[in-house]
């Protein structure tokens, strides 16, 4: 897991989203540490390691996360708030926001978003973690919404995922192309 005191998988953060992964080396990494190369051996075996710790810091956000994991946001047939679908959207999108505002994070997301076609980790990843699970959140959502009778009954579930996605990845995909680094102001108005 990422930390405050793990300055490399930082730095490496930091230089993959401005370089992407396949442009950094462990020498650079270093250097940004202030370290020897050899000592990023004793934290790191490999460039890939470092990858794959930012992955699991990144997955941990979503899966551990107080603001994303509450009661109010769960999806559960039972759940109140899914009869006000606006609310629980706002309660979601409240929760998302917050995480994205740190600034670790959306380095992350620019990261796998340049980097995604180049290696097939993060391709990985990225089918896995940002689109097949947030896809199947949805459909989940959705149809909980079509049984419950709020909306038609000929609506796709499947097929309103997709549509409803697609719009925060566009935004993603647009902030990433624009900015080398993101201005606070463009992440407060994200939504």
């Amino acid at each position: 897991m990422i930390c405050a005191s793990n300055c490399s998988a930082n730095i490496s953060i930091d230089l993959f989203s401005k370089k992407g992964y396949d442009s950094v080396s462990l020498r650079e990494i270093a250097d940004g540490v202030g370290i020897k190369k050899s000592s990023i051996y004793s934290h790191y075996p490999s460039k890939e390691s470092i990858l794959m710790d930012i992955f699991d810091y990144f997955t941990d956000q979503f899966e551990y996360n107080p603001i994303i994991n509450n009661d109010e946001i769960k999806l559960d047939e039972n759940n109140p708030f899914l009869e006000d679908p606006e609310l629980f959207y706002h309660k979601g999108s409240e929760a998302i926001k917050q995480m994205m505002f740190q600034e670790t994070n959306f380095k992350i997301w620019k990261m796998i978003l340049i980097q995604m076609h180049h290696n097939e980790s993060i391709k990985l990843f990225f089918q896995n973690e940002i689109l097949v699970k947030p896809l199947v959140f949805w459909n989940g959502f959705f149809t909980l919404l079509k049984e419950k009778g709020i909306i038609r009954q000929d609506s796709n579930p499947k097929l309103l995922a997709k549509q409803y996605y697609s719009f925060p990845i566009y935004l993603l995909l647009e902030i990433c192309a624009k900015y080398d680094d993101i201005p606070q102001e463009v992440l407060e108005h994200f939504f």
